[in-house]
């Protein structure tokens, strides 16, 4: 099989080793499986062992479930799916015809976790983009540094050595003693593994063999060897085996029993595995121990936080690996040099929240204008606002934000350099507004704040009275409210004004109800009418404009 762009003369460098996998050593060196504890520990057994298993799994499988995807980096500073990319589709669909990209990932990082070194050749066009990834067997590989500083990665496959070079191999690895190969796990904690697969042997052996009542069988002086066989090949059929557990044993011929057995409880045999568990398992491969079967020291308060801390400290330096790896096999030089590309993980995926933390810090980013309410949708699976004139592409923000530095001064100066209040100052403006413009403003500016607080109240009631029919029961109100606000007034600008702070007040609550739950309903319109004071400002002088014409 040939790798990268060139093809390899495979008999053109003698194959010296710089450093060989976990099993290659072993082959070479005769190096022992056993632990002190008596058991053989490899990678078949090791997987045999549950918690190990259920580790290596969840790191495999959770890593491997978030999608990792090519981005281009814009002018503006955000970034966009490079679909065009070579990698894009290696990344996102199927690496090679074989497997698709989710095994490629899974299955690398499970390597990289047991034997310490993932490899994964790459085969190149003549143009040298990536077209397919392939896998090696981590078990005998073999890197030989030149002496041009060039690195060779080296295994047998059907009897004949292949070689491929640095630049067409993704190397995962562990932690890493020379730089050059990752350390491997059964190697590292063999004896540490051992005890918990030896405890694990221990209770099956008890369940398959361990006597009820195990002791001494005292027996007369006068008993012959027959009868001393026959005695003890009865007492074992009798008593031997699960399903013997309980039975009642007779005892002939002045034979007496003694029992000497110890209770697995009191040998601390479960404590022991749970032990193992909590202190082994989880400290080698920094899975949460709760996520392992252990629930001793774990309360429902701390899961989220403790999830959390799965994603940051165990998931996330794996995550880092693929990523800086990827980088480096799968791009340009040119596109590494100017940073043109990042090739990431959706860590977000992974990040489970409750639904109502969830939709609160949504409807935070809309109301801060740090996302629109389209980008919210698609966090939701819902379809986008494809009408323009409903604002779904927007930007929103709080109306009271003032710009640092720009804040309303209270105190003013006059031409002589004399502070006075701004009320002073603004009473000697010749464009003061006339003792009945400001009567019209009182007027009407009791009438608008009594309308605005009736509207707030009766909206907030009914997200928390009727939050199923929230929208149906807003359109009721509105039809109310603007009838009974319009009532008397001449100026159709006048009319026009109160209904159009009608409309935009629905359309503000529903935008609310979209990203909000039942639960959440009456505290988000709370929110959200709270900030109506600068509306009624907006409102007051659109009347003002109106009369005034």
């Amino acid at each position: 099989m040939v790798y990268g762009v060139t093809e390899l003369v495979v008999n053109s460098m003698p194959i010296v080793t710089s450093a060989v996998t976990d099993g290659g050593w072993r082959t070479l060196s005769g190096h022992s499986e056993k632990s002190s504890a008596g058991v053989i520990v490899n990678e078949l057994s090791a997987m045999g062992y549950a918690p190990f298993w259920r580790a290596v799994n969840l790191i495999a499988s959770d890593v491997a479930g978030m999608p990792c995807d090519i981005f281009r980096r814009q002018k503006d500073g955000g970034k966009k799916y490079a679909h065009e990319h070579p990698a894009a589709v290696l990344l996102r669909d199927r690496p090679a015809a074989w497997w698709s990209a989710r095994t490629m990932i899974e299955t690398g990082t499970y390597h990289a976790n047991v034997f310490g070194n993932a490899y994964l050749p790459i085969v190149r066009d003549m143009a040298g983009n990536p077209v397919e990834i392939g896998l090696a067997d981590p078990v005998g590989m073999m890197i030989r540094i030149m002496p041009d500083g060039q690195k060779w990665f080296i295994w047998y496959q059907d009897g004949q050595p292949v070689r491929v070079p640095d630049r067409d191999m993704i190397h995962l690895m562990s932690m890493s003693r020379d730089g050059i190969m990752g350390l491997c796990q059964l190697d590292l904690f063999r004896d540490a593994l051992g005890v918990g697969m030896a405890a694990q042997q221990f209770g099956g052996r008890l369940f398959s063999q361990g006597a009820n009542m195990s002791g001494l069988l005292m027996v007369p002086g006068h008993f012959s060897e027959e009868k001393v066989r026959n005695t003890m090949s009865a007492w074992n059929s009798m008593q031997t085996g699960l399903n013997n557990s309980h039975k009642v044993a007779l005892l002939q011929d002045g034979v007496k029993f003694q029992q000497l057995s110890i209770d697995p409880d009191k040998a601390q045999f479960l404590q022991t595995r749970e032990f193992e568990v909590r202190q082994t398992v989880s400290n080698i491969t920094g899975v949460p121990p709760h996520m392992l079967g252990d629930a001793s020291r774990t309360s429902y308060n701390s899961l989220e936080s403790e999830s959390q801390t799965y994603l940051s400290r165990c998931l996330n330096p794996w995550l880092k690996r693929w990523e800086s790896e990827l980088r480096a096999k799968l791009m340009t030089p040119k596109e590494r040099m100017k940073d043109s590309h990042v090739i990431e993980f959706n860590r977000e995926s992974e990040v489970q929240m409750e639904g109502e933390k969830k939709v609160n810090m949504i409807y935070r980013q809309i109301e801060c204008g740090m996302m629109t309410r389209n980008e919210a949708r698609s966090l939701m699976n819902l379809p986008k606002i494809s009408d323009e004139e409903d604002g779904g592409d927007d930007f929103y923000h709080p109306a009271n934000w003032l710009v640092a530095g720009e804040e309303v001064d209270p105190m003013t100066t006059d031409s002589n350099g004399n502070q006075q209040d701004a009320s002073e100052s603004e009473s000697e403006d010749p464009t003061e507004p006339s003792p009945a413009e400001n009567l019209l403003r009182a007027m009407i500016t009791s009438s608008v704040t009594s309308a605005v607080k009736l509207e707030q109240s009766k909206v907030v009631q009914r997200a928390g009275s009727q939050p199923a029919r929230f929208m149906a029961e807003v359109d009721a109100f509105y039809q109310t409210w603007t009838a009974n606000t319009v009532a008397g007034l001449e100026h159709s600008d006048a009319r026009t004004a109160i209904i159009s702070h009608a409309e935009e007040s629905k359309r503000l609550l529903s935008d609310v109800h979209s990203v909000s739950t039942t639960l959440s309903l009456k505290s988000n319109v709370s929110d959200v009418v709270a900030s109506w004071d600068s509306r009624a400002e907006t409102l007051i002088s659109s009347l003002m404009k109106a009369v005034q014409k």
